[in-house]
Parts: C-alpha cells; structure tokens; sequence
C-alpha cells in the first residue's frame, strides 16, 4: 500500500485490550485489528462486562487465514478414534480429564459443543498457559489443540491425534479425519480477520480488503501458512461478515443450552 505497517502484539483478557485498541481508534484506515475468531465471536457470550459489541463497533475487512484444531488424547486412553472417545466419555462422564487456557476458550467451548451434540462429559482443566507436559504424562487426558502442536506431540508417541475440527482435512494433517466426517454439524475453524474500526469509510475498508486479499494470494505467503498447518483463505468483507455472524449465533446457542455463565 505503499505505507510503513507497524505490528504492534497487543496481549491479555483473551484478546479484550487489543480489541478495545482498535474500537477506540480514529476510523481513517490506519489502525486496523488482526484477530483470532475467539475475540469476535465467542467472546460475546463468555466473558463477563465485554467492553465492546464486534458487531456495532467494528467493520469487518477480510478473513485472512484458517486452520483446525485437533482432539487429541494420551495414548493410555483405550481409544484410538474419535467415535470411541464419543463412547468412552459417555461412559465414564466427567472422568477425562481436558487441558484448556481458560474457560472462555475455544477449546472450553468445544468440549461443550461435544457435549451439547453428543451428552459425552469430560472434565476441562484450566491452565494459564501451555500445559503440553501434563498431557504427555497423563496428567490431563484429553487436549483440543491448535493444529500446529501436533506434529511435536504424536511425534513422542504418548499421544495420539484423533480428529481435526475444521470443515475440511488440513493438507499438513491429511491422515486425521474431521470430527464433522464422523459427526455432522461439528465444525470448530480456528481463523484469523481484519477489522477497522466502526465509521471507516466505505472505500477505504474497500482498499483495505483488496490488500489483504492480494497478501493472501501470494505463493510464498501459502508456503509460510502451510509450516503453521494453516492456510490463507483472503475473503471478501461480506464474506467475513456472515461468518461472524453464523459463528456468534452457533455459540450463543451453545452456551445457553449448557447454561454456561460468562466469567470475569
């Protein structure tokens, strides 16, 4: 675009003070916000006191990328797919243990999700970060992890990968199956928008979009995605805006089904 770009990594809350950075910034198409979906659209309903509505406060620009996560269980479990995971969690509910960073997570919400869909209960375990270590020593059972810890962990061989939560087979994990294959309707992408500000002019988010779409077209932008076990997706500002609103309906749903109260 011919502009300097400078990133600055805005951390905590679960991703509340970056979002708040770029709501209170001046719409002109200089301060944009470079998210994971779990601030946008799950957020809304977990955390208590948001201090932003992603809908009446930003202006959706292009969802960037994608990537699944994945269900993973230590290799003591006596299960080696998913639909045996399903069944043994039912018959033992509550008594797998799952690592999670946070009960507004995507992985808290995906155990929920399972729950809803399937009445399989397993036991979310919050760590404040990564809590690799315990899942290899049995610690915690069960983990919904971001694809790009796979390798490394089944690598070991005390932990097995059992599905991918995304729509479709990541390239990088073509052997794993989706959970969706297996049970229908579950979908979990982890993905990545751009967003300005409410009130940024129409033609300057135009020219924003354009230019995410043209970076996430580059060949060299895919190979760089593909070592993350993710993939560069460049969609059009409508696009992300349905999506967003599909995704905030589907977990509002789920947090009301599981009568989950939204944490500080």
């Amino acid at each position: 675009m011919g502009r300097p770009v400078v990133v600055e990594n805005v951390v905590g809350a679960s991703g509340v003070i970056g979002v708040q950075r770029v709501v209170r910034a001046k719409p002109d198409g200089y301060t944009v916000l470079f998210s994971f979906n779990q601030a946008i659209t799950m957020n809304p309903h977990v955390v208590a006191n948001l201090p932003y509505d992603p809908e009446r406060e930003l202006e959706p620009v292009s969802r960037f990328a994608e990537s699944p996560f994945v269900w993973m269980v230590n290799s003591q479990v006596p299960v080696k797919t998913f639909p045996e995971l399903v069944a043994h969690a039912k018959a033992h509910p509550g008594k797998l243990a799952m690592g999670v960073t946070g009960f507004a997570s995507a992985a808290f919400l995906g155990a929920q999700l399972l729950a809803h869909q399937t009445g399989a209960e397993v036991l979310p375990v919050n760590y404040a970060g990564n809590f690799s270590a315990d899942l290899l020593s049995n610690t915690v059972q069960l983990s919904m992890s971001p694809a790009a810890q796979v390798g490394t962990l089944v690598a070991t061989g005390k932990v097995r990968a059992l599905a991918q939560t995304g729509a479709r087979r990541s390239p990088a994990l073509a052997d794993v199956p989706t959970v969706d294959e297996m049970l229908p309707g579950y979908v979990i992408e982890a993905w990545y928008g751009v967003w300005a500000p409410k009130g940024t002019p129409p033609a300057v988010v135009g020219q924003l979009t354009d230019a995410w779409r043209k970076v996430a077209a580059m060949p060299d932008v895919a190979e760089r995605m593909a070592k993350l076990s993710a993939a560069p997706v460049g969609s059009t500002a409508e696009e992300l805006r349905e999506l967003t609103r599909r995704e905030t309906r589907m977990w509002g749903d789920v947090v009301k089904a599981r009568n989950i109260k939204p944490a500080q």
